[in-house]
């Protein structure tokens, strides 16, 4: 059921399942970075590829938007959180995954959503997961806005960190993109159902 739902992501937006697949590939190796364990990074690799799957349920006037989106759109945009987390939590055993997919929008000032968390109230996961959205929104070509150079995006992530991002863990990822020069386009289906592969296999490794 849970690759079913991804499946359902892919079918009614392929744009943010190419997304969700390039956030799980950077949170999977910021996860490493920062020496989580393998659990730990199977955990945030699952979260990641399911992190917007409550936009599965928007009407298609916000999810193929062509124009501004009202105050009214902007309530059901926020509230994708709270829409993942309950889609998870129909899943006995995933508790963990939708706890952090409804964080992934919290900050570290306080001033996110939906709680309002700061600091680390906010699960690791989630934090981790956040810097990678916001990296992925600004250099994806299919992003909803003008996608910058990965040096340009790197230096938003630093002007953020301590407000809306993790500090530390931004340093970490940055380092990271400098080093080992990752670059996840996902230009096509087979990158989205690489990443399925990959939380199938895990799955199954968890249970052996």
């Amino acid at each position: 059921m849970f690759e079913a739902m991804l499946r359902m992501l892919w079918q009614c937006d392929p744009a943010t399942a190419r997304h969700s697949a390039a956030v799980a590939r950077y949170a999977r190796e910021l996860s490493c970075a920062v020496d989580c364990d393998l659990s730990e990074s199977e955990l945030v690799h699952d979260a990641a590829l399911m992190h917007d799957i409550g936009k599965s349920r928007f009407p298609k006037h916000i999810l193929r938007a062509t124009r501004a989106l009202s105050a009214l759109d902007w309530e059901t945009v926020r509230d994708h959180p709270e829409r993942g987390a309950t889609l998870i939590s129909q899943f006995s055993g995933r508790g963990d995954v939708a706890e952090i997919v409804r964080c992934h929008h919290e900050r570290i000032d306080g001033r996110g959503y939906p709680r309002g968390l700061k600091g680390n109230e906010i699960p690791l996961a989630s934090r981790m997961i956040s810097i990678c959205d916001t990296y992925d929104v600004m250099t994806a070509r299919d992003s909803y806005r003008t996608p910058v150079a990965p040096v340009s995006a790197m230096v938003e992530l630093k002007r953020v960190a301590g407000t809306q991002l993790d500090g530390d863990l931004v340093e970490s990822f940055v380092s990271m993109l400098e080093s080992r020069l990752l670059l996840f386009e996902h230009a096509d289906d087979n990158d989205f159902y690489t990443e399925l592969t990959f939380q199938r296999r895990a799955r199954h490794l968890a249970v052996v």
